[in-house]
């Protein structure tokens, strides 16, 4: 498989996908039906890039050209998780593109074929797009990775998206799995205020908004951890230039998870 001629390719502006829990793949929430109609309201796509924060490294890693085996990187889950395969394929040629746009970026990477798409990357793609029609390449997230390195990588494949390459940063704008209630469960106050917050920031168009996370209400408590947020950054530098982003849909799974979709605008649209 290889990209196909991307020199009239009209520009896809990068995207934000959260993908909650893996459950969200098999669960009729708002989020999943907003995901299956996602791909009818964008333009033809040439190939996607996805950045997720299940695939942690110690530098940046890139998929090796191949077939990107379905990671099922979880447990105590049904059956019908597992079962779920999304036979995706990184092309030489993309891959080649992505390994170039980050060297000319002075941003070292390794390929890697050990890897493939874990269920921050499969999730939201096999709602988006059941069957992968084109090629897809998977980024890591390397360790000690803050809001401006994750927004310089996603800076640094802007031209990516001028060539009709969707790229996309998976994650969640609230990630707190120690506090889950029942779905269908009324947003927590604290979640929708740190939401807020990064809107704010967001419309804003600068990354220096983000410098200290620890800025936004609660910030800890909507993120124990950062890797779920960061890939947020990713998809915002993607876009080539500070410009406010759309709000596609946003809901709340067990009371507490930030399922926030954005589109991001990118250069030539500008």
């Amino acid at each position: 498989m290889t990209v196909p001629d991307t020199a009239h390719s009209a520009a896809i502006a990068p995207l934000f996908l959260a993908h909650g829990s893996p459950m969200l793949a098999i669960t009729d929430i708002p989020a999943n039906r907003f995901l299956r109609s996602l791909a009818g309201t964008m333009p033809e796509v040439k190939g996607i890039v996805i950045l997720s924060p299940h695939w942690e490294t110690e530098g940046q890693k890139i998929s090796a050209p191949g077939t990107l085996k379905t990671i099922h990187d979880f447990g105590a889950f049904p059956q019908a998780l597992f079962d779920i395969q999304y036979p995706a394929q990184a092309s030489p040629d993309l891959v080649s593109q992505v390994a170039q746009f980050l060297q000319t970026a002075k941003i070292p990477a390794e390929e890697d074929g050990s890897w493939g798409l874990d269920h921050g990357a499969w999730v939201p793609l096999s709602l988006a797009y059941p069957d992968p029609p084109v090629p897809v390449v998977e980024l890591s997230l390397p360790y000690n990775s803050t809001p401006e390195s994750v927004h310089a990588l996603g800076r640094s494949l802007a031209p990516l998206s001028e060539q009709g390459i969707l790229i996309i940063g998976s994650g969640s704008t609230t990630h707190n799995l120690r506090e889950l209630f029942p779905e269908g469960t009324e947003p927590a106050p604290w979640a929708i205020r740190f939401d807020q917050w990064l809107e704010e920031g967001l419309n804003r168009g600068k990354i220096e908004w983000f410098s200290d996370l620890g800025a936004g209400p609660e910030f800890r408590r909507a993120h124990p951890t950062e890797e779920h947020l960061l890939p947020l950054f990713f998809a915002m530098g993607a876009s080539g230039r500070e410009a406010a982003p759309e709000l596609l849909h946003r809901s709340y799974s067990h009371g507490t998870i930030s399922m926030s979709y954005y589109r991001f605008p990118s250069a030539e649209a500008a």
